[in-house]
């Protein structure tokens, strides 16, 4: 079959990919249009394989909130200039209106979820052979939205790191646009010190077990150097209180609230919502309740 020139810029048209690769692609399946989809797909996942090992850590973390929940994920890639390239952000506009219409629960869910038409693995698969980079989605979450919450969305540098948080309130909400700052402040918060846990409750053990660990060396590394032991009956006493100064660091209700002027009192995030935010808008209960940190390369 003559492979046309019209042929192949319908196939360009299909797959954004180059026209001297959908012609050959053309030649390889005679002409066949489907054929020539799937052979470039496949190649596509050639790349993939082939460049599994090279590192992509750079990439964006997209946010999307939607009326009933609200999502993060990372589309990453190896170079920075990739991720302004109009296939990647067409690429990442896809996943971002997957989200917002349809059930999504992971990253599998997302690459298998269709878009006008169009799988976004396919189109993964399309890019992959064009850029000629290492170019997937790396992770997923979301968070439901329940009654009488808002959400928080912040993305810092470009999307290098993007946090969602969820406020819950009691009392009637009359200042929505007031709410969902201090659910954007307290995002911020998270992106700037890197919480690993909303509270003590969903610290991992094995952090906690770690950090005694830790303070229990810096224990018997200070008697060795000073010829001081301390009584057996205080260390664990000590330990305990190393590993409360660390997951008021690592915790985000128990973190100190960054923004001084909001904050003059010093007051940890949970207090802060509480004896601040909370009593400003006359509400009888102001807390966060969930929270996504992406860290793009992470």
């Amino acid at each position: 079959m003559q492979i046309t020139a019209s042929l192949v810029n319908e196939l360009r048209q299909k797959t954004g990919v180059g026209m001297m690769q959908c012609k050959k692609a053309l030649v390889e399946t005679d002409g066949d249009i489907e054929k020539a989809l799937e052979l470039l797909r496949k190649q596509g996942a050639a790349v993939a394989a082939k460049r599994a090992d090279k590192a992509a850590k750079e990439g964006r973390i997209y946010l999307v909130e939607a009326a009933d929940k609200a999502c993060a994920f990372e589309l990453s890639c190896e170079t920075e200039p990739v991720s302004n390239n109009e296939d990647f952000v067409a690429l990442a506009a896809m996943a971002v209106k997957a989200c917002e219409t349809q059930a999504i629960a992971s990253v599998e869910d997302l690459k298998n979820a269709v878009v006008d038409g169009v799988k976004i693995a396919d189109r993964l698969s399309e890019v992959l052979v064009k850029i000629q980079e290492n170019i997937d989605f790396r992770k997923f979450a979301e968070i439901k939205k329940i009654d009488n919450s808002v959400f928080g969305v912040y993305s810092h540098m470009k999307g290098k790191i993007g946090v969602i948080t969820q406020l819950a309130f009691e009392g009637s909400a009359n200042d929505e646009a007031a709410l969902k700052q201090a659910a954007k402040d307290i995002a911020m918060q998270a992106a700037a010190f890197a919480p690993v846990a909303l509270n003590d409750a969903s610290v991992p053990a094995e952090t906690i077990e770690k950090e005694k660990e830790i303070a229990r060396a810096q224990i018997e590394l200070q008697a060795q150097q000073t010829g001081k032991a301390t009584k057996p009956e205080f260390v664990q006493r000590q330990i305990d209180g190393r590993v409360a100064k660390v997951l008021k660091e690592i915790v985000l209700e128990d973190q100190e609230f960054f923004m001084a002027e909001k904050n003059p009192k010093k007051l940890a995030v949970k207090d802060y919502l509480q004896e601040v935010v909370a009593k400003q808008l006359g509400l009888s209960s102001l807390k966060v309740v969930n929270f996504i940190r992406f860290e793009r390369g992470n």
